[in-house]
């Protein structure tokens, strides 16, 4: 991407960026400044705002090291770049994007991909009279892929359980099931069921006492959306309108998607719910 596109692109974000931190340098603040080295200084301004934005939402970012990582990162990035030579820049553009995708592999999978042998299948296909096949590629690429993300979620699911079983352990909760303890109370209620319609009550924090921001229904059909869930085995270890607390891991309720929550598949959660049987529309009216 040249200067020209990027600037068009995020003038109007950096724009209000600026406006939302009007305590940056004015114009006449900048010492012997050209007019191209006002417009520099202010795009530097507006995108120096833009990572205090970030900063706010991550904690992380705003310590003293990351703000030097970080200029140290951009630096290397501007020095890098090559003038006139776009065909080099876009290669660069894409080793930067690969090598990002590859730490976050590395991250996810604790497999580190090699340069090497990517530099070497990339320039075999530039350099090959005909091309492969795309959908036999496509087919190999996902193939492998499944088999990474089996291994990851059988590793993800027994560290769940170890976390689990030594939290549960801690505070004397029963086991109900492989993914779920509690210490349920006895009661002379109607008993949950299966094809039960209830009116569910539920929360679930960490273990820090901070809520999870997951949408969960209030009204639900026990034994239909949620039978493989943990949470269907707490439904049926209650009576209608009991309340009760339970313990169960990031990667048992939510699978995959617990890191789309800010949550480690390990991570041990506590569920306070009561759920209601639902009466007949009918038979409440009568």
């Amino acid at each position: 991407m040249n200067l020209k596109s990027l600037f068009s692109i995020a003038a109007a974000g950096l724009m209000l960026a600026a406006c939302q931190n009007p305590e940056g340098k004015t114009l006449g603040q900048v010492s012997d400044a050209s007019k191209a080295d006002s417009l520099i200084y202010y795009f530097g301004q507006m995108s120096g705002a833009d990572y205090q934005r970030k900063a706010d939402s991550d904690t992380t970012l705003a310590t003293d090291n990351a703000r030097k990582e970080y200029i140290s990162g951009v630096k290397a990035g501007l020095n890098a770049i090559k003038a006139g030579k776009d065909t080099y820049n876009d290669g660069l553009m894409m080793g930067m994007q690969i090598a990002m995708n590859m730490a976050q592999f590395k991250k996810d999978y604790g497999v580190t991909l090699s340069n090497k042998v990517y530099l070497e299948s990339l320039a075999e296909a530039i350099s090959s009279d005909s091309l492969g096949n795309p959908q036999k590629m496509q087919q190999e690429f996902y193939r492998i892929m499944s088999e990474f993300n089996r291994e990851k979620e059988l590793r993800d699911s027994e560290a769940a359980s170890e976390a689990l079983a030594k939290a549960a352990a801690a505070k004397n909760m029963s086991k109900i099931s492989d993914n779920l303890y509690g210490n349920v109370a006895k009661n002379d209620g109607e008993k949950l069921k299966d094809g039960d319609n209830i009116k569910l009550n539920i929360k679930i924090t960490d273990t820090n006492g901070k809520t999870v921001k997951a949408p969960m229904p209030s009204t639900l059909t026990i034994g239909r959306r949620m039978k493989e869930s943990p949470l269907n085995e707490a439904f049926l270890s209650l009576s209608s309108g009991q309340n009760g607390v339970f313990l169960s891991s990031a990667q048992a309720l939510f699978g995959p998607r617990c890191t789309q929550l800010g949550l480690q598949p390990d991570d041990v959660l506590t569920i306070d719910m009561t759920p209601t049987i639902e009466e007949p529309q009918d038979a409440a009216g009568q």
